[in-house]
């Protein structure tokens, strides 16, 4: 792992970093996360009420000032669909185009929207999205994203989170055992199976 990165905890609206999280979220994750499909514009606006309404906060790995990676925690996940619906017109200009052209994706947006209900637990707390450029994955730049993200947590008095991840996606879901988390449960959303971990903390 470089000396040189570091690590911020940001949980106040930063365009710039919020804007190359989104590129990044974008860029690594679109053929497995589906609310990318509304473009860069759509993911900073979501960003920014997350922080906004104190939902969550980011961790970024800097490195000589640019983003390369980060991590996204929601203190509350059930809460967000609020976000959507109490700001609708601002979210539905921007999707509306996408839907016109794609109208297959109104029930994704729906199981999206609606997925904490197909997790049949009581972990409110979650980590969202966690991310790194290609140049460094398997530096440990993940781990201590994690890390932080884990002492962040405990700061706002979390003592366990979830995560959900394809149950395809083999190196995801090795991540997530190696740095302490454990299987809860499994679940079906877009057509395929997912999986969801805890990590207890201590």
């Amino acid at each position: 792992m470089s000396n040189d990165i570091k690590y911020i905890v940001v949980d106040k609206f930063d365009h710039q970093l919020l804007s190359e999280a989104a590129r990044l979220h974008i860029e690594h994750l679109s053929y497995r996360s589906f609310i990318t499909l509304f473009g860069n514009k759509f993911m900073v606006e979501l960003y920014k009420d997350i922080l906004a309404d104190k939902l969550g906060f980011f961790i970024f790995a800097l490195e000589d000032g640019h983003v390369c990676g980060f991590v996204l925690g929601c203190i509350n996940s059930k809460q967000l669909f609020n976000i959507i619906a109490r700001k609708f017109i601002k979210y539905f200009m921007i999707i509306f185009p996408r839907i016109i052209l794609n109208p297959q994706i109104i029930p994704k947006l729906f199981e999206t929207l609606f997925y904490v209900n197909k997790e049949n637990t009581n972990v409110e707390s979650e980590l969202i999205v966690i991310v790194t450029d290609i140049n460094h994955r398997s530096t440990g730049v993940g781990k201590q994203l994690v890390s932080v993200l884990d002492q962040e947590f405990l700061k706002h008095g979390v003592h366990q989170y979830k995560v959900t991840v394809h149950d395809e996606m083999k190196k995801s879901n090795n991540f997530y055992v190696k740095n302490g988390m454990k299987l809860s449960a499994n679940f079906m959303m877009y057509g395929v199976k997912w999986n969801m971990y805890i990590n207890q903390l201590e």
